[in-house]
């Protein structure tokens, strides 16, 4: 397990557009919690636009702006659709509503917007554990993680890489801990079950390119069931 700081070369590779989606939003979010992530991040805003006006100039597709305002439109529709279903009050769920819209908007920007954008759905992925989506692009994948005090993931390694950024409250996987503002990185080698610490809710951003592999008795339920 690493404690990590956004190095030059990720950077440069988000400057220039390299990076995918899940780890732009990654980086944005991580600048937007800490000063020297996000000085860095302008440092390589500045080399990244010097470079790429020294570039000679592409032509566009004559339907380049028609494919724009069509994806345009596919985001609008697609923000803010909501699902669910339960035997609820209405009054109950506005307040659940208010205070879950509360709860994001006291995120970092960068997350916030795009979990509104997302559609603001959480899930069920642990008990004491939500998560939703954000977005993907290939193997990469952004959640936002609600861990209440005291749960967690169960213990489990990984196919590939996961960072994690903290972006309220803390936790603790018995490797390290982590609290608001601090970002880690784990591979395949790595066997840990991260836990919230008391107090407030933990917040975290989880970008994986890779599936979670379980341990003990639940790796068996998962490899029995192929995944």
């Amino acid at each position: 397990m690493t404690l990590i700081t956004m190095d030059d070369e990720l950077m440069a590779a988000r400057a220039s557009g390299a990076l995918s989606a899940p780890m732009r939003l990654l980086l944005d979010t991580h600048a937007a919690l800490k000063t020297d992530v996000a000085d860095a991040a302008l440092t390589g805003d500045v080399f990244g636009g010097a470079i790429l006006e020294s570039l000679p100039a592409e032509s566009m597709a004559d339907n380049a702006l028609d494919v724009a305002l069509a994806a345009i439109d596919a985001i609008e529709t697609g923000a803010g659709e909501a699902a669910g279903s339960g035997f609820i009050s209405r009054a109950d769920a506005a307040k659940l509503a208010q205070s879950a819209l509360s709860e994001l908007m006291d995120l970092p920007d960068p997350v916030r917007d795009s979990a509104l954008d997302s559609g603001a759905q959480w899930r069920f992925a642990a008990p004491g554990v939500r998560r939703m989506e954000l977005m993907r692009e290939g193997d990469a994948v952004a959640e936002l993680l609600r861990i209440e005090p005291g749960h967690g993931s169960p213990s489990h390694t990984h196919s590939g890489r996961e960072f994690t950024l903290v972006l309220a409250g803390a936790f603790a996987d018995g490797i390290g801990r982590y609290e608001t503002g601090d970002l880690c990185a784990v591979g395949e080698e790595t066997t840990h079950r991260p836990i919230a610490e008391p107090g407030e809710i933990c917040f975290a951003l989880a970008v994986t390119d890779g599936s979670l592999k379980f341990t003990g008795a639940l790796g068996a339920v998962q490899r029995l069931f192929g995944g």
